[in-house]
Formats: C-alpha cells, sequence, structure tokens
C-alpha cells in the first residue's frame, strides 16, 4: 500500500506541475497601436481609389488621449467609392510587425453613421510582385458589425481572404497557401460601403490592439486545479476515516458502559497478539454473535474483521521495526503472526515494500 499510495501522489504531482505549467503558459501580451503617442512605432496615412477627379476625401488626425478620428466623404463618380487609413511601420523599423501569437483584436470603436466597419491586415508574400507595389500585399479582412459606441472583439480566424483581390491578380487561394503571419505590413480602417456614393462619416478609435482571448483556457485551467485540489481533500478525508489507530500498550477494558463496536475494537487492540485471534473467540468473550461482528466492522469501518486485524497488526510491526532493534521475525511474532513466510507476503503486498526496505527507510 505504501508504494501504491507514493505512485498516487507522483500522479497528481505531476498533473498539479502539467496544469499549473498550462496555466502560467497562457500568452496575455498585448500589442499595441492606439491609443496613438509620439513614441509609436507607427506612422498613419489616408488612401483612396486612384482616379484624377471626383475622387473620395479623407483627413485623420490623433487627439491629445491618442484616438485615431477618420472623417471622409465618399466619391459620387464610383459605384463602389471607398477611402480609409491604413497603419505602417515607420521608415527606421523593419517593415513588418509580427501577429502570429495572437488570436484577437480589440478596438473601441465610435461612428456617426457606419453600420458595417471593414478591418483590413496586409501581408507580404515572399517571391510575389505586382505593378502596383501597395496593391501587392494580401489582404485579410473582418467586417465589424457597428451596433454604437464601445469595445469589439474580432477573432484572427474572422479575418477572411477577399475574392476582389484574388480575381484582380488573376489567382486563387491556392496559390497563397502558408501565409507568414509574422510578415504583416498593414491595419487598415476602411469606409462603410453600405453608405453609398457620396456618404459622408466620421469613425473614432480609441483603442487597437492585437491580444490573446485566453479566458477559456484559463477557466479550464482554473477549473482542473479546483478540481485538482478537491480530490486530494476528498482523499485525505476518506484516508483518514478508514485510518486505524492501534494502540501501542494493551489496555485494559473501560468499566465505562461502551457499544458493541467499542466492545469489538478494544478486544482486538488487547488481543491482536493472538495468532489464534478469530470471531468465534470474540463471541464467546464479548457475547457478540460471529456474524453481528462482521456487520458492525462493516457499517462502521468498511472493513472485514480480517482486513481490521491485519491493519492493526501491520501498524504494531511498522512501529517495532521504526522505534526497536528487535529482529524482523520477533516483531511478526509480538504483532500476532506465527508464519513469517505468510508474514512477509502480507506485509509487501499491503505496504509495497518488504519489511526489511521499511526498516531502512528514512
Amino acid at each position: 500500500m505504501l508504494l501504491k499510495t507514493k505512485l498516487w501522489w507522483i500522479a497528481l504531482g505531476t498533473t498539479f506541475i502539467v496544469l499549473l505549467s498550462l496555466f502560467f503558459s497562457l500568452n496575455f501580451s498585448t500589442f499595441s497601436i492606439l491609443p496613438y503617442s509620439k513614441s509609436s512605432q507607427f506612422n498613419f496615412q489616408t488612401f483612396r481609389e486612384s482616379i484624377d477627379t471626383g475622387y473620395s476625401v479623407a483627413s485623420v488626425n490623433m487627439d491629445n488621449e491618442g484616438a485615431m478620428h477618420l472623417k471622409y466623404k465618399l466619391s459620387t463618380k464610383m459605384e463602389e467609392p471607398f477611402t480609409g487609413v491604413y497603419f505602417s511601420k515607420k521608415d527606421s523599423l523593419p517593415p513588418f510587425f509580427d501577429v502570429s501569437d495572437f488570436n484577437t483584436v480589440k478596438v473601441h470603436l465610435k461612428s456617426a453613421k457606419a453600420k458595417r466597419i471593414p478591418l483590413t491586415i496586409t501581408f507580404d508574400y515572399e517571391g510575389f510582385s505586382a505593378k502596383q507595389q501597395d496593391f501587392k500585399y494580401v489582404p485579410y479582412t473582418a467586417l465589424v458589425d457597428y451596433k454604437g459606441e464601445g469595445d469589439y472583439e474580432i477573432d484572427i480566424a474572422d479575418f477572411k481572404e477577399q475574392s476582389w483581390w484574388y480575381r484582380a491578380h488573376h489567382k486563387t487561394p491556392e496559390d497563397f497557401r502558408d501565409i507568414d503571419f509574422t510578415r504583416a505590413n498593414f491595419f487598415i480602417v476602411g469606409s462603410c460601403q453600405l453608405l453609398g456614393a457620396g456618404g459622408e462619416d466620421e469613425i473614432e478609435m480609441a483603442a487597437l490592439d492585437f491580444t490573446n482571448n485566453n479566458v477559456k483556457w484559463y477557466l479550464l485551467a482554473s477549473f482542473l486545479l479546483v478540481l485538482l485540489y478537491a480530490t486530494l481533500v476528498i482523499y485525505y478525508f476518506m484516508r483518514q476515516k478508514k485510518q486505524v489507530f492501534v494502540p501501542y500498550v494493551a489496555n485494559e477494558l473501560s468499566e465505562v458502559p461502551v457499544s458493541k463496536l467499542d466492545k469489538v475494537m478494544q478486544y482486538i487492540a488487547v488481543n491482536y497478539s493472538n495468532p489464534e485471534l478469530d470471531q468465534d473467540d470474540m463471541q464467546r468473550e464479548l457475547g457478540i454473535s460471529s456474524r453481528e461482528i462482521g456487520t458492525l466492522l462493516k457499517d462502521n469501518l468498511q472493513t472485514s474483521f480480517k482486513n481490521y486485524l491485519n491493519q492493526i497488526r501491520l501498524a504494531e510491526v511498522k512501529r517495532l521495526l521504526k522505534e526497536s532493534d528487535l529482529p524482523i521475525s520477533d516483531c511478526a511474532y509480538r504483532a500476532g503472526y506465527n508464519n513469517i513466510s505468510h508474514f512477509n507476503r502480507v506485509f509487501k503486498n499491503e505496504i509495497g515494500v518488504s519489511p526489511k526496505q521499511f526498516r531502512e527507510e528514512k
């Protein structure tokens, strides 16, 4: 039993370490573009259609709190006019930013008229080139269904490939497998296409963060840790309930009235060293039937007479092995074992090690 208990605790300890590692491995880092500051790594600039006259007009500025304000009026010369603002790394810095470690984009939005606001991340694809240099980057777009001022979270997985871009280049998504998410180069806030030609709007974006939404994993790890703790507590109290405490010195039976169970336990505590002790002896001495003795132990201690007596004897042997220099055979005889081979088998099966190994353990 000692070996089994050790293995059980090792398994629980390993599980605890794994769960703790999972808990602390969750990535809570954030990469921010807004609110904007003078030390920001990013430039910002508006864009529009490539037409000579009648194009959409847009302006962008940052307020004292670092919030972006994009004002625009869409062209009346095109069926599908567009404009917006893009953020890119400053010229003095490497052109790409890495979004591979994040799973969520968080923004704080306020709009006067827009209902659907497109957000786009573009990626450089090595080996691909186009006549319009800025047009060569692969766009992934997500649409924010605007419901009023507030915080919005967009899963990175919701940023989808754009069919118009593939048509323009006579390509398919199959031609652009394995997009490298460490090579993002533009983040774009676009105009609302639902406003139509001539539409006007102002978009305020107070926050723009790449982050990790680990709530579900955080809750799972927390739940498993609590479950593990509860298991340990239950196991401890179950062990306490089933633990047999053996008096090391035989006590005389008390003259104070006691229950039948107390009588049975006291009689065994006094006479466990008798190798011939059995339920028939107790029936004669206590006036309690052999069957009732078995029922009392099973109902109250969840064990049988044989197991209960064996646990008491083993407890006494363990005490003698640790606290005395008696030969192992003498320890066994004093605890009620008269067959050393049988004792050695019982001890090894229940404790997990031999009596000699048990004595040598610290």
